[in-house]
């Protein structure tokens, strides 16, 4: 038997089922309309970058070959072939991903370029940035927006071979691992403010000591160092309104860019918090688990009756003239009707009619 107090407080929280649905729908909106452009935006950025750099490169090889041999060495490569290895992922690598086609591959190709110059050229948050914004499509792949998506859709159904596998294999990491992505992405972005206040740094293996900045965006969280970034950054990492923390700090990185104060990594800074926006923080954060809580209080968010109807009275109306609609509209505004099933009414034009010249079912 229902307590008569939580009747009561349901009757009085009616209102929040249809405002926590037209939220759900306006973020699903919003996710299936500026989600592929933002995906989009960031690939030709990041895309621009590299492709850039090879070009400069092939330009002048004599300068590809001396900065392969003393900036950023490979240990396992000789001189020319890491030359000639990081032209081709630059190159080929950011066509390939600005248009959407073998998006992970070519992701993945150019994050290990993006490690390599972080650790054996010149630590920056921006390179940083490249490796955690080229790893979001490594898990996710290219949005709508992708050469990807247009071959997808044909790729399953012919006798190419592997496709069907590929893709399923590329449907079940986007699913196990983008929601560990998520929390791992949450979690940099929140160290990463914290670490910059703080101002530690990390004991390394060998007894000395490693700066955290080779590790997180430091230099340019410092920006966030005032209070009401940190309570942003600490709401970012628990996962509890992340879309509004993220977008608060979007704002905050707007207003330092528009005072000229800033640096090369803000921008990497609000693309990373745009997606944290559109997106959500996956279902590891109190965001989900609230959202779980809600749809069992209320089971109308997962388009279930509000209540069970099997000890609710049928009421059957015969007839769908204006007496039979007046009737079914009373129903509805009845308190506890179901809104969700409105009555239905069969228009029966004449008694003398047999049952084949019944109407349709009006509503």
């Amino acid at each position: 038997m229902t307590h008569p107090h939580a009747a009561k407080l349901s009757y009085r929280l009616a209102w929040l089922p249809g405002l926590v649905n037209l939220s759900v729908v306006a973020l699903r909106f919003l996710e299936r309309s500026a989600g592929p452009l933002v995906d989009l935006l960031i690939r030709v950025t990041l895309a621009q970058v590299f492709f850039v750099s090879g070009v400069l490169k092939a330009a002048n090889w004599d300068n590809a070959l001396y900065l392969a041999a003393n900036e950023y060495p490979v240990s396992w490569l000789n001189p020319v072939s890491a030359a000639w290895l990081g032209v081709l992922i630059e190159l080929l690598g950011s066509v390939l991903f600005a248009a959407g086609l073998a998006t992970r591959l070519a992701a993945l190709a150019l994050a290990a370029l993006a490690l390599v110059i972080q650790y054996n050229y010149q630590t920056l948050d921006t390179h940083l940035f490249w490796v955690a914004l080229l790893f979001w499509f490594v898990v996710r792949g290219a949005g709508a927006l992708s050469l990807d998506q247009l071959l997808a859709r044909g790729l399953a159904r012919t006798a190419v071979p592997f496709a069907a596998a590929t893709l399923g294999l590329c449907t079940d990491a986007t699913r196990w691992l983008a929601p560990l992505y998520a929390l791992l992405l949450r979690l940099w972005l929140a160290l990463a403010v914290l670490a910059a206040v703080a101002g530690f740094a990390i004991a390394a293996s060998n007894g000395g000591t490693m700066d955290v900045a080779a590790l997180l965006p430091v230099t340019s969280a410092a920006v966030f160092s005032s209070p009401l970034p940190l309570i942003c950054a600490a709401l970012l990492a628990l996962g509890c309104a992340t879309r509004p923390a993220a977008l608060l700090l979007m704002l905050a990185i707007s207003a330092v860019r528009m005072l000229g104060a800033g640096v090369e990594a803000y921008p990497y800074w609000f693309m990373a918090l745009a997606l944290m926006a559109l997106w959500g923080p996956g279902p590891v954060s109190l965001d989900a688990l609230v959202e779980r809580a809600l749809r069992r209080r209320f089971p109308q968010l997962a388009g279930q009756p509000a209540f069970s109807l099997d000890d609710v009275p049928r009421v059957v109306i015969v007839g769908a003239g204006f007496g039979g609609l007046a009737c079914a509209a009373a129903l509805t505004r009845a308190r506890g009707g179901d809104r969700d099933r409105p009555p239905q009414l069969s228009s029966v034009p004449a008694p003398a009619l047999s049952g084949g010249y019944l109407g349709p079912v009006a509503r």
